[in-house]
């Protein structure tokens, strides 16, 4: 009896929130735009307050809504991190074992950004290639100091993929870079190769300088299959 009610009371809170979800694509919003205040949205949806409250708390866990206390409440921006949070803890969790949740990420992104970084290759502007040069720069500078260079290394990869065009892409690549770099401490036992992730971010962009497709993709591969290399010798 009890799993029963249960389970309607969660029916009933998964209609909430897609009626929430419909009214904010019905009314026309925009990401950013205000909703109205809680007793009017709840009159509207034909609910009580403390049910929308309820749905409200679970659509801005997943970033459907913005609550901005004193403000109010705005339809989200588009965010994935409900996708970082969920990863980490996954990864987390797998802590010690066989780490499969952080290879299938790293194959992901290696797939992804190989792909990527073909089309990037093929029409590579001087002013991306002197740019993506200055950051490794900085990049080789901080390993000769035995100095991390962690917002450089992000950095590297914002900028190579911004000719594409692609929010979700950048999303993405941002995404999967933070679930490593939160759990950084837990994969590497020891300190970073700091010259070798230097040098493999180096043959990335002569690749992109000889405009080579081919050979921008297989520096691209081994610069995860060290990232892969590195973790695989932290954990043993």
């Amino acid at each position: 009896m009890a799993e029963a009610v249960a389970s309607r009371r969660e029916a009933l809170h998964d209609t909430i929130q897609h009626r929430i979800e419909r009214y904010i694509i019905d009314s026309g919003s925009s990401p950013g735009d205000p909703l109205p205040p809680q007793q009017e949205l709840a009159k509207a949806l034909g609910i009580s307050v403390p049910s929308l409250r309820e749905a409200m708390k679970s659509l801005q866990a997943i970033g459907v809504i913005e609550v901005r206390h004193g403000s109010g409440t705005y339809v989200g921006r588009f965010s994935l991190d409900p996708l970082v949070d969920g990863l980490t803890f996954r990864i987390r969790l797998e802590a010690g074992e066989n780490m499969r949740t952080m290879t299938e990420l790293l194959e992901i992104r290696m797939v992804l950004e190989s792909a990527y970084v073909r089309q990037i290759a093929e029409h590579a502007s001087n002013e991306l290639i002197a740019e993506l040069l200055e950051i490794v720069g900085r990049m080789e500078a901080s390993a000769s100091r035995d100095s991390a260079f962690t917002k450089d290394d992000r950095r590297f990869h914002e900028v190579l993929y911004a000719p594409v065009k692609n929010a979700f892409l950048t999303l993405l690549v941002r995404a999967f870079w933070d679930v490593v770099n939160i759990i950084r401490p837990e994969l590497f036992a020891g300190p970073d190769d700091l010259g070798s992730t230097a040098s493999e971010h180096r043959a990335i962009v002569d690749a992109l300088a000889a405009h080579d497709p081919d050979a921008a993709a297989r520096a691209m591969e081994a610069h995860f299959a060290g990232i892969r290399a590195r973790i695989s010798q932290s954990s043993a």
